[in-house]
């Protein structure tokens, strides 16, 4: 029997939510590849203490991969490494069953969606994307505006293209760059969480490793 949705919308965060292996993707790219790491650090402290922008950081971190010859083939063969959280599929597909829309928020990257999701059908993707060329190599690429202190912009943004009211929206995270869309839910779960700060905001806290467990407060019998 197909379970009742309690949410329109059920919005997931991607790297250590919908797929383990890697916290976060970047890190894991810079730590395959061997970038610099004096000038990633950099970078990161200096977004984070404001003086570069989100899009600037981005745009740092295609220049130091594509210094490396980090091409879209060497990409996709690093997530050998990486799967989809146990049960992360079968948990789709009860919620589209279900009627609830999917969408994606996160800082990740969409070539990571792509490979590990590529039949599942998202209502909306807000996530960076990089553009390579005909060789595979970088190209550019165009970075998310809703991640951390914007996720929940993102998550608004969600609901609106959606035609969805906030309460009807739920969002599933794991870690600090998630807190802002926890505010904004009408459900956050926080989902094996790596962040305390996202804990204390979560309405639900689970601690389990197949994602099928979020289904409970997602849908009713």
């Amino acid at each position: 029997m197909t379970r009742k949705r309690d949410f329109d919308v059920v919005v997931f965060d991607l790297d250590g939510t919908l797929i383990q292996g890697t916290i976060f993707i970047w890190q894991t790219l810079h730590d395959t590849f061997g970038t610099d790491r004096e000038r990633r650090q950099r970078a990161k402290d200096d977004f984070f203490a404001g003086r570069i922008t989100y899009e600037q950081w981005f745009d740092h971190d295609l220049v130091l991969l594509r210094e490396v010859d980090a091409t879209r083939e060497r990409m996709v063969a690093s997530l050998d490494a990486i799967h989809p959280t146990p049960g992360a599929r079968r948990t789709l597909a009860q919620l589209t069953e279900a009627g609830c829309k999917l969408a994606i928020l996160s800082g990740s990257l969409d070539i990571v969606l792509e490979h590990f999701f590529a039949g599942v059908a998202f209502a909306e993707v807000l996530i960076n994307r990089i553009h390579f060329d005909e060789r595979g190599r970088i190209a550019g690429g165009v970075h998310t505006p809703y991640d951390i202190d914007h996720k929940g912009d993102g998550l608004h943004e969600i609901a609106r293209r959606q035609g969805a009211s906030m309460d009807r929206v739920a969002f599933i995270g794991d870690n600090f760059n998630d807190v802002s869309a926890a505010r904004e839910a009408g459900r956050a779960i926080a989902f094996n969480p790596r962040s305390d700060e996202l804990s204390d905001q979560a309405d639900v806290v689970i601690q389990e490793p197949d994602l099928q467990a979020i289904l409970p407060h997602l849908l009713s019998d």
